[in-house]
């Protein structure tokens, strides 16, 4: 191992990999449970609309927890307020044994367990400048980044395979006993400074979720990286509640196998790019490959389009190919933002900057997942993920054109 790369010297960092394997749990997890809800769903309903409510029971908490998230992060301590969060979710995830397939009550358990990730991942966030030299950041956000798409990989790419092995209900136990493992982890982190000590009031979580929004709104630097990952949050939602419609209408394949074409190939895409990533930081500037990835994403998303007119041999290896460079895609535009979010956010301010973020992404998600999914099931996927592909060459156009006057004068116009 090459002690002076990046990443090399981050996994050197031993409270570093411990709030790593909290992360890599965490979202192992998540992944897991929601393949297995999502296609049980799906394949009970056969509805598009039936799957976008799974995403909007777990993205609307930020709506509602996020205002009192802010104040929690930066006044208490963020090893505790892990460890207690990622306990109180396993408890949740153990819980999905006794639904059985009552629908809403899956939902119920869905909503529960992301209230308690507006806690968790805002505390995570917040902990790489505390537990990272900043000239780590990059790589921190890298292997991040590179954990939640193996995650991802593992839960949705091979979770058809998890589910005919282990059966449902051992997925989930095992899902219960990767989060106690998690907070096992992070409480084995150093005591953290707490920036903030006073009175919490609900007037005070307000005023704090209030604060972080005057602050990112009057720094362009800080409000152009988190408009960006909330408008590539959009995208990869609503790419994902399609999935199972795109999966059974174009390719022509079950669900069960969706992530060997689909999901895999981006994972391994946006992987390979991250491992790179740092070297080519040190050449271009961040706008540049930001730029790059929002121009690759309309292209793949063009092609998938159009895959519906082509000879059903070759639609799967074509698929393969185009979500190979959608992968790419995330990467360059989500690590290089993140990474500019946490240079320009001061400390004290990280964690209401973080809840302000998962607010807008939840704001920014819900109703566009709606009408995508009621589009889906109207107009057909192929022309809703068109559409995409137009949004997308727009905020190239956008941020190549218009991406160093905001971030210089802030103003969007």
């Amino acid at each position: 191992m090459n002690k002076n790369q990046p990443f090399s010297r981050l996994l050197l960092q031993p409270n570093f990999k411990k709030l790593w394997v909290s992360q890599l749990l965490s979202q192992l997890t998540i992944n897991l449970v929601n393949f297995s809800i999502l296609t049980h769903i799906y394949g009970r309903t056969g509805s598009t609309i039936a799957v976008s409510l799974l995403w909007i029971s777990y993205s609307l908490p930020a709506l509602l927890i996020a205002p009192f998230a802010a104040g929690l992060v930066d006044r208490f301590s963020l090893r505790r307020l892990m460890v207690i969060t990622n306990l109180l979710q396993a408890a949740t995830v153990a819980s999905y044994l006794l639904v059985g397939n009552n629908i809403f009550l899956l939902y119920s358990l869905v909503f529960l367990y992301s209230s308690l990730d507006q806690l968790y991942l805002p505390s995570q966030q917040a902990s790489i400048p505390w537990l990272v030299p900043k000239a780590l950041f990059s790589a921190a956000n890298g292997i991040f980044f590179l954990t939640q798409q193996a995650s991802f990989l593992v839960g949705f790419g091979l979770g058809g395979v998890f589910l005919s092995l282990l059966s449902r209900n051992v997925t989930i136990m095992l899902s219960s006993l990767f989060l106690a493992f998690a907070a096992f982890s992070v409480s084995l982190l150093p005591r953290d400074k707490i920036h903030i000590k006073s009175v919490i009031s609900f007037d005070k979580f307000f005023q704090d979720f209030r604060q972080g929004y005057l602050f990112v709104n009057s720094h362009p630097q800080v409000r152009l990286p988190l408009a960006l990952i909330v408008f590539f949050q959009v995208f990869t939602v609503t790419l994902s509640i399609l999935l199972p419609s795109y999966t059974h209408r174009i390719l022509g394949l079950d669900l069960s196998r969706s992530g060997v074409i689909l999901i895999i190939p981006g994972a391994l895409g946006a992987l390979m790019f991250t491992y790179i990533l740092p070297r080519l930081l040190k050449r271009y500037r961040k706008k540049v490959i930001i730029q790059s990835g929002f121009v690759a994403a309309s292209a793949s998303l063009i092609m998938l389009s159009l895959l519906g007119r082509i000879t059903f041999v070759y639609r799967i290896w074509i698929s393969i190919a185009v979500v190979v460079g959608l992968g790419i895609a995330l990467a360059s535009v989500v690590i290089p933002s993140q990474t500019l979010l946490q240079e320009k956010a001061p400390e004290a301010l990280r964690g209401r900057v973080y809840s302000v973020l998962g607010f807008l992404m939840t704001l920014s998600t819900t109703i566009p997942l709606i009408i995508a999914a009621s589009l889906a099931d109207l107009l057909g996927v192929s022309t809703i993920i068109g559409l995409m592909a137009v949004l997308l060459f727009a905020g190239f156009i956008f941020i190549k054109n218009r991406g160093d006057y905001v971030l210089a004068n802030g103003s969007w116009l």
